[in-house]
């Protein structure tokens, strides 16, 4: 009776339960706000998520729950969910981060929309518990596996308990002055770690209309560069990149003022190294066909 409850079944009735609660907190409580989740909160969250995997695991003998969260009656359908929810965010034009949606439901805006996050929360919960029992008895043919397994969960981890870490700000630097301030989406002024100098701000219109600024970037730890910063081709220093946003167009080519983007995600590398490892593993199960197995409830 207990293998009929906990089989594919179950794994759907699951993100069906999880889809239903996340409207019903949608309604209730609005979209999710991830900037409640910046540093140290999102560690916080992090341990307790290893926590409870770990927990979980070696108690996976006596809790037959944890033992089919460990199974693919309980992974496919909900990257069934997340590709539906992935799908779903597709076809429908999203706003802007910080923006309110433009439906009454809020899938305008499904990186922060209840159901969405759940189902992916479940499926990252799922990855960690399949991967906890692939390394209780770990092989050579285990690795390609954990490899993609793990990556996923790494990629799915840092890509959202990191969002609140990001910062994306804009910054007006005038000619011959240094800027160590810029500004948020909702007008906020942030004093920064790091400063731009303008030197020279021109438009190139051969071969294509590009626009470039003459810059020397300081840092508060005594890091000076100097280079230049055209669209399309960002200056990286000190975790920031710096992208040529806008200028004076009222003065066209004689502009005095350049505005630049400045974007740093300290979780962004976390990312890459879960992709990374994603098709890392792949590739060894391209050439090692054999090596995929999964473990029975």
């Amino acid at each position: 009776m207990r293998s009929k409850l906990w089989g594919m079944t179950g794994g759907g009735l699951a993100c069906g339960v999880l889809i239903v609660a996340g409207l019903l907190l949608q309604m209730l409580v609005g979209p999710v706000r991830w900037s409640m989740m910046g540093w140290p909160v999102n560690i916080i969250v992090l341990t307790a998520l290893l926590l409870f995997i770990i927990l979980a695991h070696f108690c996976r003998n006596r809790i037959s729950l944890f033992r089919w969260m460990s199974t693919l009656q309980a992974g496919i359908p909900a990257m069934v969910a997340c590709v539906m929810m992935t799908m779903l965010m597709g076809v429908t034009r999203q706003v802007p981060a910080g923006h309110v949606p433009t439906d009454p439901i809020g899938i305008t805006d499904m990186l922060s929309f209840w159901p969405f996050v759940l189902v992916y929360v479940w499926l990252t919960l799922l990855l960690g518990m399949v991967c906890m029992t692939r390394l209780h008895h770990p092989t050579w043919r285990s690795i390609p596996f954990l490899f993609n397994h793990f990556g996923l969960f790494l990629a799915l981890v840092a890509g959202t308990l990191g969002n609140a870490d990001m910062q994306r700000l804009h910054m007006i630097a005038q000619e011959g002055k240094i800027e160590w301030r810029a500004i948020d989406v909702h007008h906020r002024v942030h004093k920064l770690p790091i400063a731009i100098e303008l030197h020279d701000f021109s438009i190139e219109k051969h071969p294509t209309l590009s626009f470039l600024s003459d810059v020397t970037v300081y840092t508060k730890n005594g890091i000076t560069v100097r280079d230049t910063i055209r669209v399309n081709k960002p200056l990286s220093v000190s975790g920031w990149k710096i992208y040529q946003y806008s200028y004076d167009e009222a003065k066209g080519s004689m502009s005095d003022i350049s505005i630049f983007e400045l974007v740093r995600d300290p979780w962004l590398p976390y990312v890459y190294l879960g992709i990374f490892m994603m098709l890392a593993g792949a590739v060894w199960l391209f050439l090692q066909p054999s090596a995929v197995r999964y473990f029975r409830p």
